[in-house]
C-alpha cells in the first residue's frame, strides 16, 4: 500500500523494523517508512537506540507470500515526535571490506 503524507513529494510504505534497542534488547516494529526527496528516509518508532545503530528495514507487501528482503540502514536520532514516538533518518549502511579487498587497497 501506498499513499501520501500530509506533503505532496513524501510518501509512505508500510515497513517492518528489526534491530536491538538501546537495552540491547532484540525487537521487531512495524511503522510507516516516509520517503522524501529531500529529508531522505525517515521513521518513527516507540523504543529508543543507540546512536548509529543498525536497523534492518523490510517493506510490508499487500501479500504475505511477496516477501521482500530486509535491507540494513544505520539510524540517525532526529528527535521526538508530538506523539512521543522517536524519530530516526535511515542512512544507506555501506558494506565493509573484506580482507582480501584491504589489503589491496
Amino acid at each position: 500500500m501506498l499513499r501520501y503524507s500530509h506533503f505532496p513529494a513524501a510518501l509512505l510504505y508500510p515497513v517492518e523494523i528489526s534491530g536491538w534497542d538501546c537495552a540491547e534488547k532484540f525487537f521487531v516494529e512495524k511503522c510507516e517508512l516516509e520517503w522524501d526527496e529531500e529529508s531522505g528516509k525517515q521513521v518513527a518508532l516507540k523504543r529508543s537506540l543507540n546512536e548509529r545503530a543498525i536497523l534492518l528495514v523490510r517493506l510490508l507487501q499487500a501479500h504475505d507470500s511477496d516477501r521482500s528482503h530486509p535491507v540494513a540502514y544505520e539510524a540517525q536520532w532526529i528527535g521526538k515526535t508530538k506523539q512521543g514516538l522517536q524519530q530516526f533518518r535511515l542512512n544507506m549502511v555501506a558494506p565493509l571490506l573484506g580482507e582480501e579487498e584491504c589489503s589491496a587497497v
